[in-house]
């Protein structure tokens, strides 16, 4: 199904970024409780977001890039436009339970469950922290034993079978980068937060990218705008019910 974007649509653009402030009095001595709430509190009144970004896809089959208008409102859908030199190759609607690919040039509908949503995008869509994942928010969980260890500049917090591991800068106190391996080393995700900028007087990044190394994939979004909590969002596919439906699968 990946290959349905990669087929509309060949690579992004970054901004510099800003320059971090100074390390906090009480570095290296954090515990994992306090940088966790460090990380959430000053977005918790986050509800929805809509964006204009450059996606780069790569795929053993595939390498493109393409245009990309985005909006979610949190803990709910996530809509996505894919566009290339202005015109549109797509849309796709991701729901709590369901997961739907409109191919705007076959003019036909693709459904299914939530959890194929990575066949279209390799990036976690299909998780429950997808809206913190997107914007970069993304923090370790309460309920996890971690160890917690510092460079010059940066907290390391590990989980007890170490398959698990997050980098944090506590000068923005956002995660930089959250590793998953397997018990023997390998790793299998990466997620990597960069280029911070302030949006709304939030700290994000303008990068966001997402690595399955041992499927050889790739996804890159690289934010050319974002708005925090707009108002009139709309979530509907504007798809007309006599559009032929047809399952999500691999081609």
């Amino acid at each position: 199904m990946l290959a349905l974007i990669l087929g509309l649509l060949g690579c992004g653009s970054s901004e510099s970024a800003r320059a971090p402030g100074a390390l906090p009095s009480a570095f290296p001595s954090h515990s994992a409780a306090e940088i966790r709430d460090r990380i959430q509190t000053p977005t918790d009144t986050l509800r929805r977001f809509s964006g204009r970004a450059r996606v780069r896809v790569r795929a053993p089959e595939q390498n493109r890039s393409f245009n990309a208008d985005i909006r979610q409102e949190r803990a709910d859908s996530l809509f996505m436009r894919f566009s290339l030199f202005g015109f549109e190759g797509g849309r796709m609607l991701l729901t709590p339970d369901s997961v739907f690919f409109y191919d705007s040039r076959k003019q036909t509908l693709r459904v299914g469950p939530v959890a194929q949503a990575q066949r279209l995008l390799p990036a976690p869509v299909a998780s429950d922290d997808v809206f913190e994942n997107l914007l970069g928010l993304i923090a370790p969980g309460a309920q996890t034993q971690w160890t917690v260890t510092a460079d010059s500049a940066q907290y390391r917090l590990s989980n007890p079978s170490g398959t698990e591991t997050w980098t944090v800068d506590p000068r923005r106190w956002r995660v930089i980068q959250y590793t998953r391996s397997a018990p023997d080393g390998t790793v299998l995700e990466v997620r990597r937060f960069s280029e911070f900028h302030s949006v709304q007087g939030v700290i994000l990044p303008r990068v966001v990218t997402f690595r399955r190394p041992s499927d050889d994939l790739l996804a890159r979004i690289a934010y050319k705008e974002l708005r925090l909590n707009p108002s009139g969002l709309s979530y509907g596919l504007g798809v007309s019910s006599s559009v032929p439906r047809q399952p999500l699968q691999s081609r």
